[in-house]
């Protein structure tokens, strides 16, 4: 009975440790990752806000989110989201 108490407990440590191992790896991932991009435009009066991709995500990217909360990626390279997110930066500062 002690050797099974005993066994029980260090495969409970084990699971532990492994279970702290995979939550640590996570906290490393970007948030946001663009794996495809919505070929249209979006009207600047749609889009409440913007955020970039982090580096390492596989491909860069920019997440705009509309007003009805829903995000989309768009090429980051495009003069039209350029010219958006330059827009959306002057309407934060109140320009």
């Amino acid at each position: 009975m002690k050797f099974w108490s005993g066994s029980l407990l260090l495969g409970l440590l084990v699971v532990l440790y492994l279970q702290s191992c995979v939550e640590g790896q996570h906290m490393n991932e970007p948030s946001v990752c663009c794996f495809s991009f919505y070929k249209g435009r979006i009207p600047l009066q749609r889009i409440m806000k913007y955020e970039t991709t982090r580096s390492d995500c596989t491909k860069p990217g920019v997440v705009f989110t509309v007003w009805s909360g829903k995000r989309v990626c768009v090429e980051p390279a495009d003069d039209w989201v350029k010219q958006a997110m330059d827009q959306i930066d002057k309407r934060a500062l109140g320009n």
